[in-house]
């Protein structure tokens, strides 16, 4: 009995390394541009299997989400390149795979929570529909589409992959169409600061030093808020860890939105 204990003991233990040694391991400066980062994606320190199938001859940073020719075209128009489906509204020359019709159970703070009044959760009942930028982040991060999947035939092969990796659980968001428990995105922010008292006003707080909340907000109007709204993703203009436009060192990205303790400016 002894003996098998010791033996399911260490295979918990190496699946926890194993876990672990998929995490991004190496370092970034924050604000510094692409390379280096969790997405400079052909990296082999990322923990994730991007490689692609077959080899791209030009060793490029940037096909693996975007290509300057025949990508994804809008629903409805002709051309070459797949058609994307209707949902997506926000293509920037996107290469990338996408689902044909993705579903996510969204945000919910469970059946005990206050369901009017200020206190009760705004973004739940005001509703949350993951706008086109967030559905090009989940493409990859829910785990369901290979990583390694990008291009398609009216491209030169170079730009092609057909690979069948799907992204390491340390970097899975969404995973089997469950966004209940992660940050809520895809709903109006004006809305939810119009009745909730601790939304800090999108015009008058800064998210970086020289933006406001406003300007990382989507849609028309710049009102919702989207996995980008906190996120940069090319490492370009922020000055967070984890890609974050802001760091939160002592909750500070945090409390950029939410009026629950000391805003300090960046």
């Amino acid at each position: 009995m002894k003996k098998y204990l010791v033996i399911l003991i260490s295979i918990a233990v190496g699946m926890l390394l194993a876990s672990n040694a998929m995490a991004y391991s190496g370092t970034y400066v924050p604000g510094n541009g692409i390379n280096g980062t969790p997405h400079d994606l052909p990296r082999g320190d990322n923990g994730m299997s991007y490689t692609a199938i077959p080899g791209d001859d030009l060793d490029r940073i940037c096909i693996y989400c975007h290509a300057p020719h025949n990508t994804y075209r809008l629903f409805g128009t002709a051309g070459a390149g797949p058609e994307a489906p209707e949902l997506y509204d926000y293509l920037p020359l996107w290469n990338h795979e996408l689902e044909a019709v993705p579903t996510f159970v969204m945000y919910d703070n469970g059946p005990g929570a206050p369901f009017a009044g200020m206190k009760a959760s705004q973004a739940i009942l005001n509703g949350m529909i993951p706008g086109s930028s967030s559905m090009l982040c989940l493409s990859c991060h829910d785990g369901n589409i290979a990583v390694n999947s990008w291009g398609n035939s009216d491209q030169r092969s170079g730009s092609q992959s057909s690979g069948g990796s799907t992204m390491t659980p340390a970097y899975t968001i969404g995973q089997d169409g469950y966004l209940g428990n992660h940050h809520p995105i895809g709903f109006d922010y004006d809305a939810v600061a119009a009745i909730d008292t601790e939304i800090r006003d999108a015009d008058a707080t800064n998210l970086t030093g020289t933006t406001t909340i406003r300007d990382h907000l989507y849609a028309d109007g710049n009102v919702k808020m989207e996995c980008a709204t906190c996120h940069s993703v090319h490492n370009k203009g922020n000055d967070g860890e984890a890609l974050l436009w802001r760091s939160d060192q002592n909750s500070e990205l945090c409390l950029t939105c939410h009026d629950k303790g000391t805003y300090t400016a960046p």
